[in-house]
């Protein structure tokens, strides 16, 4: 919790905060999103495995 209230009282380790945490979750969202349709869409577990099924 140290190292929160640091960021928290200094003003530039709470823009980065604000910046750096959102931007986090949305490309973790992003991918975990881009697996499941990988998964629900082609039944597969990455876009190698999908181009390589479509050359076949």
């Amino acid at each position: 919790m140290i190292p929160l209230q640091m960021f928290g009282i200094n003003p530039l380790g709470s823009l980065v905060l604000a910046i750096v945490v959102p931007v986090v979750i949305i490309a973790f969202g992003t991918y975990a999103g881009v697996l499941m349709a990988l998964q629900s869409f082609f039944d597969e577990s990455s876009w190698q495995d999908v181009s390589t099924a479509e050359e076949e």
